[in-house]
């Protein structure tokens, strides 16, 4: 599979982050794949499935229409226009969210309840790009199926009840539901006029043997899709 991945990838023309941005991941995770250190996940498959049938059918019909090469020349022209368009957005997003690396990156589903009574978040970690595991695991000295267990992958859960609580004490649970319940109180009040909701916050999280780790989070949400990524950036001590 990666070798198919990578001679679409070469044949629209596309950098490994722009085909990363299209397949919605991180683009260290294109490179894996194309190496093949990383299996690539049944999700992505199913993506790329879906690219390359809109580029067959494409094709099939640009080879059976009976058109003028004037017609032709404007199809062309304005796939030009489409592609520069395209690439033009991909750097203005990479001039605003990546100018710094990110050491992990994973996507999640989310479910955002507005209202007075039920006001809180469910988050589902996904296992469509499970490489960040082994780096998380390594990081803070556990193996992969606990990291598994403390993020637990593919379970829409309630955040204020998440295993991912597990790598901080009380105390921190605590301050990090205090930052992430005023942050939902601020979008509260701007959701309507966007659709993304971005913000970094600060976040502490537990080696096995205790050592604390400080990161910044980087959280990109698309309320109305409820989808979203993390990127951690681990500081410097």
């Amino acid at each position: 599979m990666q070798e198919i991945l990578r001679a679409y990838r070469l044949r629209n023309g596309y950098t490994q982050g722009q085909f990363a941005k299209i397949l919605s991941i991180h683009r260290n995770t294109v490179a894996n794949y194309e190496s093949g250190r990383t299996e690539v996940p049944e999700m992505v498959k199913r993506r790329f499935e879906v690219l390359d049938k809109k580029e067959e059918r494409t094709n099939e019909v640009i080879e059976s229409a009976a058109i003028s090469n004037n017609q032709k020349d404007y199809l062309i022209e304005l796939q030009k226009e489409k592609i520069e368009q395209l690439e033009s957005k991909i750097k203005e997003d990479e001039s605003v969210y990546d100018g710094i690396q990110s050491d992990i990156v994973f996507s999640f589903e989310v479910k955002f309840s507005w209202s007075i009574k039920n006001f809180g978040v469910k988050v589902k970690y996904l296992s469509q790009d499970s490489s960040y595991i082994p780096t998380m695991a390594k990081k803070l000295g556990y193996t992969e199926a606990q990291i598994i267990n403390f993020l637990q992958i593919d379970e829409m859960v309630d955040y204020k009840d998440h295993n991912i609580h597990q790598l901080r004490t009380q105390k921190q649970k605590e301050e990090m539901l205090g930052i992430m319940d005023n942050f939902m109180r601020a979008y509260k009040a701007i959701k309507m006029n966007t659709t993304m909701l971005v913000a970094e916050i600060p976040v502490l999280y537990t080696h096995k043997n205790g050592t604390i780790f400080k990161a910044n989070v980087e959280y990109r949400v698309n309320w109305v899709k409820g989808t979203g990524t993390a990127h951690i950036r681990w500081l410097s001590e």
